[in-house]
């Protein structure tokens, strides 16, 4: 597949690190494409808490997996920096944005890959908008059951509840237009309407937005402010976010043009 998927991480509880071995496991031996993990923190938690594992589960790790660390200079995660960091050090023709919690049955994945490479989309979401999301109690017993099984994600459907789904979890993007399309804006902090803003501005400049009409199965976790409500910068989020929604189209171009992430990284992008 000519495919990589990008997924920024921070191990804050035991919950993120269970979902992540299971969304590692799964990618890695369902798929072959291509794995970049970018865990942002003040110290590397993933060379002691997730890497012993994968060796035993995979032995050499396999060339398509990487793995880098950003040291947190800030008070918050910074997810739409580290989606923009792993989307510069791809190179493949698709990139699929990938929360740690979010499981799809393996169909899904080919489904949507295959839309943007056969040219009927440039993004595809792969689940429904509306009542598509399985939420997962996703506890230690289940875990276990579940990694050493098939992998057959259907078979966590004993322990979901039927949920709302939007634009969060996940976006398969043809990488060119991802780019073009001026990235992740990296002035959203932490949690808040990125994905919102994301969706919208893909859609407004003009990008065939497609969907497979799935179940997500969202992991359960814990919360904490960057992945809440509680966030203390979600009121500038959502200001920044609602002043876009207002802008013309040049004003909308004019602005991204303008800004400083945008400046540094076009500098030696590769498209």
């Amino acid at each position: 597949m000519n495919l990589t998927f990008l997924i920024p991480v921070k191990l804050e509880s035991e919950d993120r690190v269970r979902n992540l071995k299971t969304i590692l496991t799964y990618l890695l031996t369902k798929f072959d494409a291509k794995v970049l993990v970018q865990e942002q923190d003040t110290t590397n938690k993933f060379t002691k808490l997730i890497m012993p594992y994968l060796t035993k589960r995979f032995g050499v790790i396999s060339h398509r997996f990487q793995y880098f660390f950003d040291k947190q200079n800030t008070n918050y995660f910074h997810k739409t920096k580290i989606l923009n960091d792993l989307l510069l050090k791809s190179d493949t023709e698709i990139v699929c944005n990938y929360d740690v919690d979010a499981l799809f049955p393996e169909t899904t994945y080919t489904n949507a890959y295959q839309a943007i490479k056969d040219n009927q989309c440039d993004v595809v979401y792969p689940y429904g908008c509306g009542i598509y999301q399985k939420a997962v109690t996703y506890k230690q017993e289940t875990f276990d059951k579940f990694l050493n099984s098939d992998l057959d994600v259907q078979s966590l459907d004993k322990y979901a509840t039927i949920s709302n789904s939007t634009i969060g979890w996940c976006q398969f993007v043809r990488r060119e237009n991802y780019i073009k399309s001026f990235m992740m804006n990296e002035n959203f902090h932490a949690w808040g309407p990125e994905d919102c803003e994301f969706y919208y501005r893909l859609s407004f400049l003009g990008n065939r937005i497609g969907r497979v009409n799935d179940y997500v199965y969202h992991l359960d976790h814990s919360r904490t402010n960057d992945s809440w409500f509680s966030n203390p910068l979600w009121r500038g989020n959502v200001e920044l976010w609602n002043w876009l929604q207002t802008q013309s189209k040049e004003n909308f171009l004019n602005y991204y043009r303008n800004q400083d992430y945008v400046k540094r990284r076009m500098k030696n992008v590769s498209i």
